[in-house]
């Protein structure tokens, strides 16, 4: 009869079964997908509400959503920065202005309260009491300032020992409170193991610790422990709030206290339950209503008026040293350092080139004058266009017949000249810095019809000048050329200039010349096509000279094929020039 009634009953559970799964669906997927597709509707009914009612009961939420916020903020800020800063940026004026405020009431407090604790009978005693409790003056400070201070808070794996998360007040480095998170633990173990157990079978803990200068409260729970470093009295609340967030810090990390492996970052999001616990309590102390704090504002004001003079003076030496710093922009002047000490006491250091305007001159033109003025002065050549110009007028000045002008960086010098004197001319411009390069010639007519009333004397030397100044003109060619440039036609007009003369001097001092042409290349290429093209170079110059009237049969072209000297052997593709002569009275 009871085997029949449990066989009747298994029937009837699986066709409750069977009627579930058709009601339902397979794993109730009826029902979870209906769930699935309205959820979003059905958690935004109540969001609000639940989130309200979890932050009333337990105050959790700020907690948990706290290191989310900061973070988004901080990406923000990273990845946004101008957006968020136009968002800001009506809102600082005045949030600087009420921070700049709270700041002068705080900092006259607090130099109040620094002037009467460090120049009064109080202040005096209170350093010879930090002097023999061998603490420093400011802890004793606080000591006095507070009923009570937490210092640190030390959350701590109660199996490991090992430090989870620590916040402080004061900055302190993470080995210091790593070594205390352990010698806790040891001391606690040790007291667990060393003592009796409560009638519960519990191990004894540790619950204060107290020094000279501060009291450390403990309060441990089944997977972590929470220690408060305090200074002054701490009243009940102060324990109270450890158990609190104790508590809480269970409920939030228990996976994560339970399965610790030894990453304290899981717990860096503690921070925000830590800080519940930094609490603080003032010595509350009422001033007389006729003690004014006379002293502090004296010292204020006359710090404020010494800072204001510093910044004023400081202002004042600054537009001095730009309004001197000016004087740079002058050409042939370099400022190399100026030292302001007062508006009547400057030290300057200039180099200057000599066709510059004078120092003394450029200030008396600004109207600007020292009673103490330490002027070093050093002389340099300037190669600015405006000195350049300077010393080229005062050299053609000596030469009334000649006149110049610039044009892209070249002096075009203008009428007639006769070769000595031109000679004696490229020699000035050469000493000032104007090279053979810069030189135009086109327009100039040289004069070679001398009648050489000087002596012998004078002649035999100015044939040796000319012979020297002729081996020093060189064309140099291009890689693998043989053309004769605009640039190579100038010098070799000045060439035939010079040995035209130089002949008509050669007649009176009784001497035969000739006029040696060597051509040359580099080392690249063919050795035999080297050869080839440097006497292809020396016949183009020797026939632009004939073009220019020189005589050929003066003329005699050779080459001198590759050079292989390590210096120059890249670029010795040049055509050269050398004066041979007989004196005909030596040979009689």
């Amino acid at each position: 009869m009871q085997k029949n009634a449990s066989v009747q009953l298994t029937e009837s559970q699986q066709e409750l079964e069977r009627l579930r799964t058709v009601i339902l669906g397979e794993e109730h997927h009826l029902i979870t997908d209906a769930v699935n597709e309205q959820a979003r509707d059905i958690v935004g009914e109540v969001l609000t509400e639940a989130l309200h009612d979890r932050q009333k009961k337990d105050g959790s939420i700020d907690k948990v959503l706290l290191p989310i916020v900061e973070a988004s903020v901080e990406h923000s800020v990273v990845h946004n920065s101008d957006r968020l800063i136009s968002y800001l940026y009506p809102l600082l004026g005045d949030l600087i202005r009420k921070s700049v405020g709270a700041f002068l009431s705080n900092f006259i407090e607090k130099t109040n309260q620094l002037i009467e604790y460090s120049f009064t009978v109080k202040g005096l005693k209170w350093r010879f009491k930090a002097w023999r409790a061998g603490i420093s003056f400011t802890q004793y400070v606080l000591s006095q300032t507070y009923n009570y201070r937490v210092e640190h808070v030390l959350l701590i794996h109660k199996e490991t020992g090992l430090l989870l998360k620590s916040v402080n007040l004061e900055q302190q480095s993470q080995n210091d409170i790593d070594l205390i998170s352990s010698m806790l633990s040891a001391i606690n173990d040790f007291v667990g193991d060393s003592f009796q157990t409560s009638k519960d079978g519990q191990k004894e803990q540790l619950q204060t610790v107290s020094t000279d200068s501060f009291k450390l409260l403990i309060r441990s729970g089944p997977s972590a422990i929470i220690v408060a470093a305090v200074t002054g009295n701490p009243p009940q609340q102060v324990s109270e709030q450890l158990q609190i967030t104790l508590e809480e810090i269970h409920r939030l990390y228990i996976d994560e206290l339970d399965h610790f492996d030894g990453d304290s970052s899981l717990f860096k999001n503690a921070e925000n339950q830590l800080r519940d616990c930094l609490l603080t309590e003032e010595i509350k102390t009422e001033l007389s209503s006729n003690k004014k704090p006379w002293f502090a504002w004296l010292l204020i004001t006359i710090v404020t008026i010494f800072i204001a003079f510093a910044i004023e003076s400081g202002y004042q030496r600054t537009q001095l040293k730009k309004l001197i710093m000016n004087i740079d922009q002058q050409p042939g002047i370099v400022v190399m350092n100026i030292n302001v000490k007062s508006e009547n006491d400057i030290t300057l250091d200039v180099m200057r080139d000599p066709n510059a305007i004078p120092i003394e001159q450029w200030f008396n033109s600004h109207q600007l004058s020292f009673k103490s003025l330490n002027l070093i002065e050093r002389r340099y050549r300037s190669l600015s266009p405006e000195i350049l110009n300077r010393r080229v007028e005062a050299i053609i000045s000596h030469y009334p017949d000649l006149s110049f002008h610039w044009k892209n960086e070249q002096l075009s010098l203008l009428g007639n000249i006769d070769i000595i004197k031109y000679q004696e001319l490229t020699t000035q411009l050469s000493d000032i810095g104007i090279t053979s390069r810069q030189l135009q010639i086109q327009q100039l007519s040289l004069d070679n019809s001398n009648d050489f009333a000087q002596s012998t004397d004078v002649n035999q030397q100015i044939f040796k000048d000319l012979i020297g100044k002729i081996s020093t003109i060189q064309l140099n060619f291009e890689v693998n050329s043989n053309q004769v440039t605009p640039a190579m036609q100038m010098d070799l007009k000045l060439l035939a200039e010079q040995f035209r003369y130089l002949i008509k001097l050669a007649k009176q001092l009784n001497i035969n010349i000739g006029l040696l042409l060597m051509g040359a290349s580099d080392n690249s290429g063919n050795r035999n096509t080297n050869k080839k093209l440097s006497m292809m170079r020396a016949e183009s110059a020797a026939i632009e000279l004939t073009h220019l009237g020189l005589n050929r049969v003066q003329m005699f072209v050779t080459s001198l094929g590759q050079i292989d000297i390590e210096d120059v052997k890249n670029t010795s593709r040049k055509v050269m020039f050398n004066v041979i002569y007989i004196d005909n009275k030596i040979k009689d």
